[in-house]
């Protein structure tokens, strides 16, 4: 309390019930009856009096008022447990599968670039426990960046007859991987697939372009033996 409170004399207000509420709230939680007084112009008598007429005593409130500030403290215990698991939950929550919406959470070279910026953090911050294990961490990242890469398939790395296959055979398995009947925008490797059956389609279309000159030639030139009164010679069968 401050000192003006203590110097206050009582004046013997006739307060409200609404403010002898208040006054009973500051007694239960620790205030004594002379702060009260002072602060609020009663005499301390008349606290010791409400309190005993109302049943808010310190002795009949303290041990109710002690259980419910320990079980306070334990709730907030237990939500910060809960955010904060540790021990058999805490691992069993890393393994749970990755985000959907954190696609760099598998990554190893984001997770490196994410680890070696909160180690140049924590340099900053003096922290240098913390920035060399986050080093450390990002290095360890940065190996597995590059093991993935190095074992990433390549034309280079693809096995020649794989390859040969593809390129050759008219194979209906590959070409069915990219399909796109009835597939949407949002879905897997959608932009690239549409490439391909685009390149498809301008394939086809310069062949057909291609092979409809061929027949003009050819029909052209007989027109031109003909006319000269020979006769072309006749296609060979298949």
């Amino acid at each position: 309390m401050t000192r003006a409170y203590v110097e206050a004399p009582a004046t013997h207000f006739r307060l409200k019930p609404e403010t002898w509420a208040i006054i009973a709230e500051e007694y239960k939680n620790g205030a004594t009856a002379k702060d009260i007084g002072a602060k609020w112009k009663v005499a301390p008598s008349s606290v010791y009096r409400y309190a005993c007429r109302d049943g808010w005593t310190k002795k009949g409130m303290g041990d109710a008022r002690a259980r419910a500030h320990a079980r306070m403290v334990e709730a907030e215990e237990a939500s910060v447990r809960s955010m904060q698991p540790v021990g058999s939950r805490a691992l069993k929550a890393l393994f749970q599968p990755a985000p959907a919406d954190d696609p760099e959470a598998t990554d190893p070279a984001a997770l490196s670039n994410a680890a070696t910026l909160a180690s140049g953090r924590a340099m900053k911050g003096r922290l240098w426990n913390e920035a060399k294990a986050l080093a450390g961490l990002a290095e360890t990242y940065a190996r597995l960046a590059k093991g993935a890469e190095a074992a990433r398939l390549t034309v280079e790395t693809i096995d020649l007859p794989l390859l040969f296959d593809i390129l050759v055979t008219d194979n209906e398995a590959a070409r069915a991987r990219f399909a796109l009947w009835g597939d949407g925008p949002e879905t897997e490797h959608y932009a690239l697939r549409s490439r391909y059956w685009e390149i498809e389609r301008q394939n086809k279309a310069a062949f057909n372009d291609y092979d409809l000159d061929n027949t003009r030639r050819i029909h052209g030139l007989e027109r031109m033996i003909r006319d000269l009164g020979g006769e072309p010679p006749a296609a060979d069968a298949e």
